[in-house]
């Protein structure tokens, strides 16, 4: 079987053998009889289920670089997955070792099945948290838990408020390296593209959840109006909208939806759909936290069912490492968002 990190010291040979452990126990996992919630069942097919390998290999890859980023024994370190879904870091985190590892994702269903999850793979976790930033700070502060590392896939394109999610981060876990990964790539051409289609097809039924929502504020507003109101309020969601909504009623005031790109949200909740913005954006919102800001490519998957789509991948990653870390940018896969205190 191929590595899933090239064991180049005594750390990444540990975290290769447990990677190696874990991959084949997945392939045990019942999925169908631990009793998973609809949510987080349909989460894991569609997410890992057929990517095992790119599931833990990417897990691998971000351990590495962050516990070698703050050179601290495993033996001390505490992370935290932060956004885990069903995912692997959390579970190849205490597998390799890490002395306090804290699960954490919004949904009471994702967390009810990672600790079925766990259980079942008999890795035991630490900390199960379920919430955003603002209860999980709340709840790691009670337990006097000070997070080393915290890391995160796929998560920090969804984050309504990344102002307000980094300065309550630096503030409420101020000793945490915050090592993300996302696909919102802004460099890449073609992921811009494909995230762009993401935005258009969600924002047609976001569109009009916004209208309703000004009808339901403004009855009288009349339709083209509130079909103008409704365009310009893109990107905005729960009290900002609102907001929005009230100024406009008092001097017809509209915002200006071109300063959120093409990217779109639930107004409802504020998740973006797939949130791309540029790293200059990344720049004004970290390092304003105290935050030294470094974004890296990171790498495509290889391990596709599909042997077209494997040679894809291994061209385009022979190109990534050729470019260097920001030529790199513009055809890695996905990128790291890596904030470290000053």
């Amino acid at each position: 079987m191929d590595n899933f990190i090239k064991p180049i010291d005594d750390l990444s040979a540990l975290i290769d053998e447990q990677a190696q452990i874990l991959y084949k126990k997945l392939f045990s996992l019942p999925v169908y009889d631990l009793n998973f919630a609809p949510v987080p069942l349909e989460y894991y097919l569609a997410r890992h289920h057929e990517r095992k390998f790119f599931s833990v290999q990417t897990a691998a890859e971000m351990l590495y670089r962050s516990i070698k980023m703050k050179g601290k024994p495993l033996s001390e370190l505490t992370i935290m997955e932060y956004g885990a879904g069903l995912g692997s870091i959390f579970l190849l985190s205490k597998m390799i070792g890490v002395k306090t590892v804290v699960y954490n994702d919004i949904l009471q269903d994702m967390k009810e099945a990672a600790m079925a999850t766990a259980n079942y793979l008999q890795v035991p976790i630490d900390v199960f948290i379920a919430g955003d930033h603002k209860p999980t700070i709340a709840e790691l502060r009670e337990k006097g838990i000070d997070c080393d590392i915290i890391l995160s896939r796929n998560v920090v394109e969804h984050i309504y408020n990344l102002n307000e999610f980094y300065n309550d981060m630096s503030i409420g876990q101020p000793n945490a390296l915050i090592y993300f990964s996302t696909t919102a790539n802004y460099h890449n051409p073609a992921t811009v593209w494909y995230h762009k289609g993401i935005h258009k097809k969600y924002e047609k039924q976001f569109l009009q959840t916004r209208k309703r929502i000004i009808l339901s504020q403004l009855n009288n507003l009349p339709e083209d109006e509130a079909n103008t109101l409704a365009v310009a309020t893109r990107g905005l969601a729960v009290h900002d909208l609102d907001n929005a909504i009230k100024q406009y009623a008092i001097d017809k005031t509209l915002p200006n939806p071109a300063r959120f790109y093409t990217n779109t949200c639930d107004p409802e909740c504020g998740q973006w759909y797939e949130q791309v913005i540029p790293i200059s954006d990344y720049e004004k919102i970290i390092e304003t936290k105290g935050y030294k800001l470094t974004v890296l490519p990171a790498f495509w998957d290889t391990h596709y069912s599909s042997a077209i789509k494997n040679v894809v991948g291994k061209t385009m990653n022979f190109v990534t490492n050729l470019l260097g870390n920001k030529g790199g940018l513009a055809t890695t896969a996905f990128i790291y968002i890596i904030a470290e205190k000053k």
